[in-house]
């Protein structure tokens, strides 16, 4: 089949305008490139089981050491965190970040030594005792009888017998929290990311194009008037995206704010902010429309997977963590995460807040001075 006159410099012609079309390039070729990228960051790697362990010697024999050191071998599914009071360790468990509070009670010691000596009455016996979470996803239970196997496993190794080393189980009702309890947070905190980018960036760009800055910036107002008239509108509207999305959670899908709405609110208007300060400066270095749409798809789109809204920052790879606690979303949505989820008060979200505060100082004071009216 022979190919119409001219046909190839039709082709060559539209290959040309394509690779002239920024924007195109930008999500035909590099958005999928970052999607894949990130994705495999986040879900391309599976960790393996492990159980959240809290160990507390009221012992403080070569024993108990000797148990601890066991528990602490890094082939075994355990993280291991020391406690000195049983009070932190039981709320700890309570509140879902340990499975298992293990405690080694006083004559651990002594019974060792009497169950290794030849005169020793292998009769007498001597039981750990486990705090266990109670939840729905049954870790509590498994990481139970994990910690039975290895305290029987360092038994018969020490003694060359039949164990009489027990465990003593004491059930606690801890915290149990679905995705959706770890999503809602995060999902909010991208809402309020977007609205607060996209929003201010593009009217600010198409007022410009449109001439109505210059026409604002003759009149008596000033700059601070007509900014501040739009950033408070954006500041409003965060606060409705927080009560609707929230609203939803709560009603649709049984998600339980534990914390404190004041707190809530003062967190969503930091983290609000930030995202209007950082579309301001979008639209200070932005020429058009065009060009700050494209800028503000690669700003935030990476905070999309990096700033924990779909993956816990923990389960990022140590490298990609660095770069995930230098996004402003990371400290947003880990703020709403622990008021929601945490009941954390004002001092708790303090480091969160006083580095969004950071931001925005830094990025509106950039925005400012870049800033153009035409």
């Amino acid at each position: 089949m022979k190919l119409p006159l001219g046909f190839h410099k039709w082709v060559g012609a539209n290959l040309r305008m394509f690779l002239r079309d920024r924007a195109t390039i930008v999500w035909a070729i590099l958005f999928p490139i970052i999607f894949m990228g990130l994705l495999g960051l986040g879900f391309g790697r599976t960790d393996p089981v492990s159980f959240h362990v809290g160990m507390m010697d009221d012992d403080g024999s070569t024993w108990s050491t000797a148990l601890w050191t066991t528990f602490a071998n890094k082939s075994l599914p355990f993280k291991i965190t020391n406690y000195t009071d049983q009070g932190s360790g039981l709320s700890a468990v309570k509140a879902g970040t340990l499975d298992i509070l293990v405690i080694v009670p006083q004559g651990f010691g002594a019974f060792m030594d009497n169950q290794t000596s030849p005169t020793g009455d292998k009769n007498r016996t001597l039981a750990l005792i486990a705090y266990w979470g109670i939840d729905e996803r049954g870790s509590g239970q498994v990481a139970l009888q994990t910690v039975r196997e290895v305290s029987d496993a360092f038994f018969r190794a020490a003694t060359n017998s039949s164990t009489t080393l027990g465990v003593a189980p004491e059930s606690v009702n801890a915290q149990s929290l679905d995705y959706i309890d770890f999503l809602a947070p995060g999902i909010t905190a991208m809402a309020i990311m977007q609205s607060g980018v996209y929003g201010l960036a593009l009217f600010i760009v198409s007022s410009r194009e449109k001439r109505i800055l210059k026409r604002l910036h003759a009149t008596p107002a000033g700059a601070a008037y007509i900014l501040a008239g739009r950033i408070v509108p954006a500041l409003l509207i965060s606060l409705v995206q927080l009560g609707l999305l929230l609203s939803l959670a709560v009603f649709a899908f049984g998600v339980h704010i534990v914390g404190n709405i004041l707190v809530l609110i003062v967190a969503a208007l930091f983290g609000a902010f930030v995202f209007i300060s950082l579309g301001f400066f979008v639209s200070s270095v932005s020429r058009n429309a065009d060009s700050a749409e494209n800028l503000t798809g690669l700003v935030t789109f990476p905070m999309f997977f990096l700033g924990g809204v779909f993956i816990p920052i923990e389960r990022l790879p140590q490298a990609v963590q660095i770069l995930a606690y230098m996004m402003p979303l990371t400290y947003f949505s880990d703020a709403l995460r622990a008021v929601m989820i945490r009941g954390a008060g004002f001092a708790e979200i303090a480091v969160d807040l006083g580095t969004l505060g950071l931001f925005a100082v830094v990025v509106f004071g950039l925005a400012v001075k870049l800033f153009r009216w035409e």
